[in-house]
């Protein structure tokens, strides 16, 4: 499973009641309220413990969770990847 397939999983179970018919990788997140802000920090809690990567303070930023791509994208930037 990929990384923006395990991140979906959990949006999808945690914030949508499991149906992710219309939750895609760039699908804005924020803007359509599908998380907010309270919900960024239980993402962060999410990657530290299944990807193993802490999610430094100054990187909690709209643009950082704007969807699930930007995520990835954020986890692998912080990986080195």
């Amino acid at each position: 499973m990929s990384l923006i397939e395990r991140i979906t999983d959990h949006i999808v179970a945690q914030y949508l009641g499991g149906d992710a018919s219309e939750l895609g990788p760039d699908t804005a997140l924020l803007e359509l309220n599908v998380i907010d802000s309270a919900s960024i920090f239980d993402i962060v809690r999410f990657l530290g413990e299944s990807e193993g990567v802490p999610i430094p303070i100054e990187e909690l930023s709209a643009e950082n969770f704007a969807t699930i791509r930007a995520i990835a994208a954020l986890v692998e930037r912080l990986r080195g990847s």
